[in-house]
């Protein structure tokens, strides 16, 4: 079998007749996933839904307005929209769900893999994967608190073991999501490389029952999600970090999913997406070009000539002016 499963180019169902587009959703960035970034890849239609990055509650439910301007970015493109929240407090997380539902998302996500210091130490994210039997219990009840839209929940393999994904995925079974997103590394592995990552989703997907299980961790090319499918046979993927690489990656594998070879990703093809992140609206031209510069770096590489050119940049104005004039002569670049 040379190309990707057709399956995964159908729209996963939703409960209220909604659906996710396919089973190719772009994944969470914290920092990343919003406000220009969101706009320029909705522009050139490199994507057909979001998971927002999480919404954290600790201490009371966010106002509607709070909401509506967290969730702006997302809306204003058009595309149906997953917001993924993240606490420990179940009754708190349900109320939030419900009061998110008004807003005309499609779906909740339940973040139980967040490894940073901070979450864990506050009990949230992934250290949730300590209590199984927790994940189980807030699935229902968001369940029950928000009957109308879909639910899923982010998960690593474990916190420290990979030993616990049979417990993890029978609380996932019981909880009843509509689908699950499986980040093959534990949380005290963060994102260092493993050898047996795969095996681990392999394993997950045989566990998974009948609730769809897409992969995630380490998705950079089409290819990378086609030796993830012969390997694992996963029901999707959402790739996060590669679409700083590649944002045309989420196109690249749907082609794949048709039969067809995707065209190389090129330096050229970086330069008018880098345009529109630093020409977006509402940007100041002397507000910094903190964010552009590091989309540079990962697009085109820290020592690319032209990344090296922006760096000495010092606002949003001299970027816009310099990606002009790149993107109207790319061959002098």
């Amino acid at each position: 079998m040379t190309d990707l499963p057709v399956q995964w180019l159908e729209p996963l169902p939703l409960p209220g007749r909604q659906a996710l587009p396919n089973r190719i959703p772009p994944g969470p960035m914290e920092g990343i996933t919003e406000g220009s970034f969101c706009r320029a890849l909705a522009l050139r239609r490199l994507v057909r839904c979001w998971i927002t990055p999480f919404i954290r509650l600790t201490t009371g439910v966010p106002r509607r307005s709070r909401l509506e301007s967290r969730l702006a970015p997302y809306r204003e493109t058009g595309l149906p929209v997953v917001v993924q929240i993240m606490g420990h407090d179940i009754g708190l997380l349900a109320a939030a769900a419900r009061r998110l539902t008004e807003l005309g998302i499609i779906g909740i996500d339940l973040n139980c893999a967040c490894p940073t210091k901070t979450v864990i130490g506050n009990g949230a994210g992934g250290a949730l994967l300590r209590r199984p039997e927790w994940i189980r219990e807030a699935l229902l009840a968001l369940r029950t608190a928000c009957p109308g839209v879909g639910l899923s929940v982010k998960l690593r393999t474990g916190f420290s073991s990979p030993s616990a994904l049979p417990d993890l995925m029978a609380a996932m079974r019981e909880g009843q999501p509509d689908f699950a997103i499986l980040h093959y590394r534990t949380v005290e592995e963060l994102y260092r490389r493993i050898p047996d990552g795969w095996s681990r989703l392999a394993q997950a997907k045989e566990l998974a029952g009948s609730v769809p299980l897409l992969a995630s961790g380490d998705i950079y090319t089409a290819e990378d999600a086609l030796r993830l499918w012969r390997e694992c046979r996963v029901d999707g993927v959402a790739p996060a970090r590669g679409l700083l690489r590649n944002p045309r990656l989420l196109c690249d594998i749907e082609a794949m999913c048709q039969g067809q070879t995707p065209l190389p990703y090129s330096r050229a093809d970086s330069l008018p997406l880098l345009a529109d992140i630093a020409s977006d609206p509402g940007q100041d031209d002397a507000a910094s070009p903190g964010f552009v510069l590091d989309f540079a770096a990962r697009s085109l590489g820290s020592d690319d000539p032209l990344f090296l050119r922006l760096s000495a940049c010092r606002t949003l104005g001299e970027i816009r002016s310099l990606l002009g004039t790149a993107c109207t002569n790319p061959q002098t670049e």
